[in-house]
């Protein structure tokens, strides 16, 4: 009898369990701003539009070589 009580309650956990993990709505992959999900990194990589957009252009470091005292 208890072995019966044992596996139906496990039975009834594993079976919550199951129902909450798939219960979220949230998308598998990374959101952007406009809402559009990208579920790989390829996806990213290889989208010109997007990497245009996101591009950020790189900060002109002076050399310390010219920026001297004397």
């Amino acid at each position: 009898m208890k072995k019966i009580i044992s596996a139906v309650t496990l039975v009834i956990v594993l079976v919550s369990l199951l129902v909450i993990g798939c219960g979220e709505e949230e998308p598998s992959g990374m959101v952007l701003e406009d809402g559009t999900v990208v579920s790989s990194c390829e996806g990213c990589h290889t989208d010109k539009d997007l990497l245009k957009e996101l591009a950020e252009e790189p900060e002109a470091e002076a050399s310390e070589e010219t920026s001297g005292e004397g």
